[in-house]
């Protein structure tokens, strides 16, 4: 379905979005949804890490070296998820 295809839909041919402001809408619900999943994560790496008896510098070497680690496994995933979506979303079909 497209652009035209909704407003068909709506039966009204006026209709008329913001595309900035909706896509600046989803971009920060977006960064606020990682911003708190990100501290959940670390949080959560440093509470095995503690069941573990690490403290202090182990503790935090631990942390951040599980989370780059966590970061090219995703950003990997995103990677592949991109280009899957430009491939899906292309006019060429």
């Amino acid at each position: 379905m497209n652009f035209d295809d909704i407003k068909k839909e709506l039966n009204n041919p006026e209709f008329k979005i913001d595309l900035s402001s909706l896509i600046f809408s989803i971009r920060s619900v977006t960064l606020l949804n990682n911003y708190h999943l990100q501290e959940i994560l670390k949080k959560q790496i440093e509470l095995i890490e503690l069941q573990k008896g690490k403290t202090g510098q182990e503790l935090d070497s631990a942390v951040e070296s599980e989370l780059e680690s966590l970061d090219d496994k995703f950003s990997e995933r995103l990677k592949e998820d991109l280009i899957d979506d430009i491939n899906d979303f292309s006019n060429e079909k």
